[in-house]
């Protein structure tokens, strides 16, 4: 639609004004039929589609045992590697209190920037671990907890040097270590590279985020609370972070290869394996991580190995890093339904850790990702076991780190530590009933699948600032479906459609899997009928019910359908300039002096400057919202600049109503008068994004 008159426009100069009914025609059409199709998309999705095929799982009851472990593992990631596209991977399975194995695979340089390729070695590569980091600082927390230092429950702003803004109530340590003190998310700085470090107390007082949700009731991932958490422990120490886990975790646990210092000792660094897009690529510049508790530990396969051991209470006494008490206090659920309400039905958070049990397997750990590294741990503490792997490479396709780690944790799970009759697809005890069954079965109370119905943003987002344009990515929605069961897309942790069976008032289940959801209504969850307002997964996160006017569904289509609008009208403008003034060179009386400008033409002039502001506007926000995702800087100036434009965008809808009115008022013609009324119609539509998404906003602190 907008290639057409941009192409003519030129060679038909003093055929311009023909083009104006024929666009301010079309856009209508644009304006009127994207919102009208987004809205109907909505409310006409299938509620009975094909379900998609439940989640595989491999055949129980082999022994763990080194050989049979060294076999499947070469097969689930040696194989893998090369058709994924990812460089190198390292992995170690601990098992009755001793290492059974540790593997490395493919390579930890590729040679591509010169010199020559290094292979995986399981003791002697380094990988970044990620967020699997806070686990490790938990544990330094908590040794502070056990020694009286430090209390879980107190509020934290009597250990901080520093005023912290809680708005919605105090916060603890609890609340830290389980993701719900409520902030919400923050993106800028969190990865730089080599020279971008930042000391830690900067890092958690320069620019808190907001604090969004009351404290212990919404789950909502956060690298910001993991940091303070760990400053916490720092100030009260009075040892610098990397310090006080060298001297209170690696060192006795026997970690040697182990570090939270950024840049890494050059002894360590030599050692630090390479992180790749995807073995076709060059790799990246080291990453640092300045949410350091959070994400900036390096190791290898085999220190991780010492670590799963600690927590297993595997290590001799002079070398365990907590008491029994201690570990078992990490290790089990930390808030229950007083704080959470019914979403405690589903996995809650640990201290630290997450809960990834499933039916007869109880297990905890944490999975981590930097821009190229990718990493999970996972600690099976009724079978004494654990396993451990990391990915130097994302992979040529957008899920391939996750697809391959999730084949490794569950292939293990599966394999070694169910029995036969455990596995679902065998009729065993996690089996889900047949349709006859479902059907003869009595439904559990709470919410039905019609109460779900909707579309759900992340608590894990940015909410009081620009930031929360990111939003419009990323959303969940659910589906019913006639047999009672609901359509999540994309489920957690996946691209592709779930359906979820309800197994308890509260609690919904993955059809054929163990991906568990609970729900939170509008009445707490007692009233059948209540809308469901939350869904929590995966222990800390939360789909939160979107308003109409927050849905991708509705606003995309709406945006595109204004800047279609705006600019057609800018592209008509100067065609349209250009034939007047060549009509007026022709037909002007020369006897007549110019007249001065009109008011409506000043009128008109502000309305094209404020649609040429708000095109501008948006231009800029896609862009910072691109950079925002790679983790790329983002100036303040940048985006007060961006905001400068929108408000003038915002001023501009007053000018273009009274240049629509005016066209109405002197009959100037529906072609005209539709454009205009267009224009305005476009401007207040973006204009309400603007608010909606706070881009007009006093803070740009995402």
């Amino acid at each position: 639609m907008t290639t057409t008159p941009t192409q003519g426009a030129p060679r038909t100069g003093r055929r311009a004004p023909r083009l104006l009914p024929r666009l301010a025609a079309a856009t209508a059409v644009v304006a009127l039929a994207l919102p009208l199709a987004a809205c109907g998309s909505a409310s006409a999705a299938p509620t009975e589609a094909a379900p998609p095929a439940p989640p595989r799982q491999q055949p129980g009851g082999h022994s763990l045992t080194a050989d049979d472990v060294d076999t499947w593992l070469d097969g689930a990631i040696g194989s893998a590697l090369q058709t994924t596209g990812i460089p190198g991977a390292t992995v170690s399975v601990v098992s009755d209190g001793e290492l059974l194995t540790a593997k490395g695979y493919g390579l930890a340089d590729t040679g591509t920037e010169g010199g020559s390729a290094r292979p995986v070695d399981p003791d002697d590569t380094l990988f970044r671990i990620g967020s699997i980091s806070k686990v490790v600082s938990a544990t330094a927390i908590i040794q502070l907890v056990e020694r009286g230092d430090l209390d879980l429950d107190a509020d934290v702003q009597q250990y901080l040097d520093f005023d912290l803004d809680t708005p919605k109530g105090p916060i603890t340590l609890r609340h830290l270590l389980t993701h719900t003190a409520g902030f919400e998310e923050v993106i800028a700085g969190l990865i730089g590279t080599a020279g971008s470090e930042v000391p830690l107390r900067e890092a958690v007082s320069a620019a808190p985020p907001e604090q969004v949700y009351e404290p212990g009731t919404t789950p909502a991932y956060s690298n910001y609370g993991a940091t303070l958490a760990g400053y916490i422990a720092e100030r009260v120490s009075g040892e610098p972070f990397a310090e006080l886990l060298q001297q209170n975790v690696f060192e006795p646990a026997g970690m040697s290869s182990s570090s939270f210092e950024q840049p890494l000792p050059d002894d360590l660094d030599a050692r630090l394996a390479k992180g790749y897009p995807d073995d076709s690529q060059p790799a990246y510049p080291t990453e640092v991580v300045n949410a350091a508790p959070a994400g900036a530990m390096t190791s290898s396969a085999t220190d991780m190995a010492r670590f799963m051991l600690a927590h297993l209470g595997d290590l001799p006494g002079d070398d365990a890093l907590l008491g029994d008490d201690a570990l078992a206090e990490m290790h089990r659920p930390a808030l229950d339904a007083d704080q959470l309400g019914t979403l405690a039905a589903g996995q809650r958070m640990d201290l630290g850790f997450f809960d990834d049990s499933t039916p007869g397997v109880p297990a905890f750990g944490h999975d981590g990702d930097t821009q190229v590294f990718h990493s999970a741990m996972r600690l099976f503490p009724d079978h004494d076991a654990g396993i451990f792997v990391s990915l130097n490479g994302s992979g040529r396709t957008p899920t391939a780190s996750l697809d391959l780690r999730t084949t490794v944790l569950q292939g293990f799970a599966d394999r070694y530590l169910r029995d036969e009759a455990d596995d679902p697809s065998r009729g065993g005890a996690g089996a889900v009933a047949s349709d006859t069954d479902a059907s003869d079965a009595e439904a559990p109370d709470g919410p039905a699948a019609a109460d779900l119905a909707g579309t759900y943003l992340s608590s894990r987002s940015p909410v009081t600032n620009p930031g929360a344009l990111l939003a419009l990515s990323g959303q969940t929605v659910v589906v019913p479906r006639t047999d009672g069961t609901v359509a999540v897309t994309p489920k957690p942790l996946g691209v592709t459609t779930g359906v979820y069976e309800k197994i308890e008032p509260n609690l919904w289940r993955e059809v054929g899997g163990d991906a568990l959801l609970a729900t939170r209504t509008d009445s707490g969850g007692d009233a059948d009928d209540a809308t469901v307002t939350a869904i929590s997964w995966g222990a800390s996160f939360t789909l939160l019910r979107a308003q109409p006017w927050q849905t991708a569904s509705v606003v995309v289509p709406v945006a595109l359908g204004s800047l279609v609008v705006l600019l057609a009208s800018m592209i008509v403008w100067p065609a349209t300039a250009l034939a007047r003034a060549g009509g007026r060179s022709t037909r002007r009386d020369p006897s007549r002096p110019d007249a001065a400008p009109r008011r409506k033409d000043r009128m008109l002039l502000l309305s094209r400057l404020g649609q040429a502001s708000t095109l501008l506007a948006l231009v800029g926000w896609a862009i910072v919202a691109v950079q925002a995702m790679s983790f790329a800087e983002v100036t303040a100036t940048t985006l007060r600049v961006l905001q400068v434009l929108q408000v003038l965008g915002v001023l501009a809808v007053v000018p273009a109503a009274l240049v629509a009115w005016r066209a109405v008022r002197d009959r100037r013609g529906w072609a005209v008068v539709t454009g205009r009324v267009l224009v305005v119609a476009a401007l207040a539509a973006l204009a309400t994004v603007a608010f909606v998404f706070r881009l007009i906003a006093p803070s740009v602190s995402f």
